[in-house]
C-alpha cells in the first residue's frame, strides 16, 4: 500500500511538472506577425529568410499574435544552413513593411515548439 501512495505521489508530481513545461511553449499560428528576429527589424520576406538562414542555433522572435498580444519567443534551430524554410518550418507572406505574416506552420517543426522567453539574454 505504501508503494502505491509513493507511485501516486510521483505520478502527480510528474504531471504537475509536465503541465508547467507545457504552459511555457507556444506554437506559431496562422496570422501571427513576426516583427523581429534576434535584434533585427523585419520589414520584408527577404529580411526574414536572411535572418533565419544566418542565425545561430538559438533564435529569438518578437511576435504579434493574431489576438494582438506581443510575445518574445525562443527557438532552437537545427543546423541546416542551406534551406531556411526546412530549418524553421514556417511559410510567410508580406505584411505592409511591418514584419512577416505566418500563413502556415509545418507540423513538428521548430516553429511549432517555441518557448516563451521571460527575458532576452
Amino acid at each position: 500500500m505504501i508503494r502505491f501512495y509513493q507511485l501516486l505521489t510521483t505520478t502527480c508530481l510528474l504531471l504537475v511538472f509536465l503541465s508547467s513545461l507545457h504552459a511555457d511553449t507556444y506554437s506559431l499560428k496562422r496570422n501571427d506577425v513576426i516583427t523581429h528576429v534576434n535584434t533585427l527589424n523585419i520589414h520584408r520576406i527577404k529580411d526574414f529568410w536572411k535572418a533565419v538562414k544566418h542565425s545561430e542555433s538559438s533564435m529569438y522572435l518578437t511576435v504579434q499574435t493574431a489576438e494582438g498580444v506581443k510575445k518574445v519567443l525562443h527557438v532552437q534551430l537545427p543546423n541546416h544552413k542551406v534551406a531556411p524554410v526546412a530549418r524553421f518550418g514556417v511559410d510567410v507572406s508580406a505584411n505592409k513593411l511591418a514584419g512577416v505574416k505566418v500563413i502556415h506552420v509545418r507540423r513538428n517543426s521548430p516553429a511549432s515548439r517555441c518557448q516563451i522567453a521571460t527575458s532576452r539574454k
